[in-house]
């Protein structure tokens, strides 16, 4: 079985952190629609592309707590709702930003009393777009047991609030040996794994996040979100690898930073962090609308257009601007 899932978690006034790309704390109201509307290009487009494959959503809401665009998207495309707790939350003030990621850890854990050894599993930031059947992927999970983001290698840079040399000096205090290799960072956003990696990750976790907090105590540098633990535990489980690096892409749009280059529309997937409230809310009301892709060639010149890959128009530009202007004065 290939398993492809993504998340969301509800964050209440008391444990609500700052999310940058948004502008806002995790319990905005703002915050909550975004993330609803953008659930529905992402299992539009995966699911069109991967018939096969289970979906899950995973969330610490009721199912009658969601919308009802979104359940009934759910029930079309057999979307399968997964109600979590929030279990391996960090201590409150962990960290400024983010405090919902280690939310990955209780998905991997449920996960692991669902999947088979040979079982494949993407787990997959909202924000993103599927381009073409990931069959490829899915191929090479199993044959290597993952399929990581390799994201930073930049020694000096300091990744929300460490640096890779200090996570080398965590890994050798934590395991009494250095790394075999220096590490790298992998993103969060897409995790590849084969079933008996994710049991192994969840037997490694609880004795790594002990030492975290040992170390939080002492105030040394700590891993303080869960792209952080997922590098280390790559590294100790030897998983490592750059494979997701030819399926995806972290592509950012914004008129401060634009990284993506010609050819990237090519990628099997597309992380679109900078579109949230741009190009893929604009995609999900088309969705909406039509009910489906329709025409694929349309469609996908509709979608470069709306969130500027492989290049950012002057008209997308300006549209930009205005949704800014609009979000300013009714936040």
């Amino acid at each position: 079985m290939n398993y492809i899932a993504t998340w969301f978690y509800r964050e209440s006034a008391d444990e609500a952190s700052f999310y940058p790309q948004m502008g806002q704390r995790g319990d905005s109201a703002l915050v909550h629609s975004v993330y609803m509307q953008i659930q529905v290009p992402f299992f539009r487009t995966f699911r069109h592309y991967n018939p096969a494959a289970r979906l899950l959503f995973f969330t610490n809401l009721r199912r009658d707590a969601l919308p009802r665009f979104l359940l009934g998207l759910f029930d079309e495309l057999g979307v399968e709702t997964v109600t979590l707790p929030y279990e391996r939350r960090p201590p409150k003030g962990w960290y400024g930003a983010w405090q919902n990621q280690f939310y990955l850890y209780d998905i991997l854990g449920w996960m692991g009393g669902r999947m088979k050894a040979d079982d494949a599993l993407l787990v997959c930031d909202a924000d993103c777009l599927c381009r073409t059947p990931l069959d490829g992927l899915f191929d090479e999970i199993r044959k290597q047991g993952s399929a990581l983001y390799e994201f930073i290698t930049d020694r000096s840079a300091t990744i929300n609030g460490i640096t890779l040399p200090e996570m080398e000096t965590f890994y050798s205090a934590c395991y009494s040996t250095p790394p075999r290799l220096p590490l790298a960072y992998y993103g969060g956003e897409f995790i590849g794994l084969r079933g008996d990696s994710v049991c192994r990750i969840n037997e490694a976790y609880a004795g790594l996040w002990a030492f975290n907090l040992a170390r939080a105590d002492r105030r040394e540098p700590k891993l303080n979100e869960e792209a952080h633990v997922l590098s280390v535990l790559a590294e100790r489980l030897d998983l490592r690898n750059a494979v997701a690096n030819r399926y995806v892409k972290r592509m950012w749009t914004s008129p401060q930073f634009n990284n993506v280059r010609p050819k990237d529309e090519r990628l099997a997937v597309w992380h679109l962090p900078y579109e949230k409230k741009r190009g893929l809310y604009r995609l999900f009301r088309l969705l909406e609308k039509q009910k489906g892709l329709g025409d694929e060639e349309r469609f996908w010149h509709r979608a470069k257009e709306l969130t500027g890959v492989p290049a950012v128009s002057l008209r997308k530009r300006l549209r930009d601007r205005w949704t800014t202007l609009l979000m300013w004065f009714t936040k």
